[in-house]
């Protein structure tokens, strides 16, 4: 979802005293923070659906934060660091049953989602994954519209769709409601991810 429905004008304008508009340099950098808190709360929608699901102890999962190194510490519990490396896909954890789960979650407000959304570090993750087993996929946003979309058809994109991008309209079936929590499990046709093996299944590419 799009920041600016949520920043207040006082927010807008100290973000802008941070960032003055007359140097160029700044509209990017306000776009990216933004586009960066955008992602933070659907992010946070995400969660919300996690714990959902475990109140009805259906799955167990949790975000994954990117590694880091504490550098020096600070009082108040601050302290200064360093990335230093990549995190596993943004969400993992357990259905019920044993049987494993990994998404990562991309927002956009634009009408829709490029392939290049995920870099190939992430999908080498996502592959990996689904190679072993687990229930993958990712979330996505589209202006406000959700889905959970079958990594198979994600990742063979370009064959599922002749093209590196999706539209709401061309995958409809893996649409999820979201109530103040992004139900990912369940698309609103039905179908369950949790008891549908074939929904995530790994299709290889000829």
């Amino acid at each position: 979802m799009d920041n600016t429905e949520h920043m207040s004008a006082a927010e807008y304008r100290e973000l802008l005293k941070q960032y003055p508009p007359e140097n160029p340099w700044n509209a990017a950098r306000v776009r990216n923070h933004i586009s960066s808190d955008r992602g933070r709360e659907f992010e946070l929608l995400i969660m919300n659906g996690c714990d959902y699901y475990a109140d009805r102890r259906r799955a167990v999962i949790g975000k994954v934060y990117e590694p880091y190194r504490c550098l020096k510490k600070y009082d108040g519990g601050r302290f200064l660091g360093k990335w230093v490396g990549r995190a596993e896909p943004d969400f993992k954890g357990v259905l019920r049953g044993g049987r494993a789960i990994a998404f990562e979650a991309k927002s956009t407000k634009k009408s829709r989602i490029q392939k290049s959304a995920l870099t190939n570090e992430q999908a080498e993750w996502l592959d990996a994954q689904a190679e072993m087993g687990a229930v993958v996929f990712v979330c996505v946003e589209i202006k406000d519209r959700f889905f959970s979309v079958p990594w198979y058809v994600w990742r063979d994109m370009r064959s599922v769709f002749g093209k590196k991008f999706l539209m709401p309209g061309d995958i409809a079936e893996y649409e999820v409601a979201c109530d103040g929590a992004v139900k990912f499990l369940d698309y609103m046709n039905g179908r369950r991810i949790d008891n549908d093996p074939d929904v995530c299944s790994v299709i290889t590419e000829e």
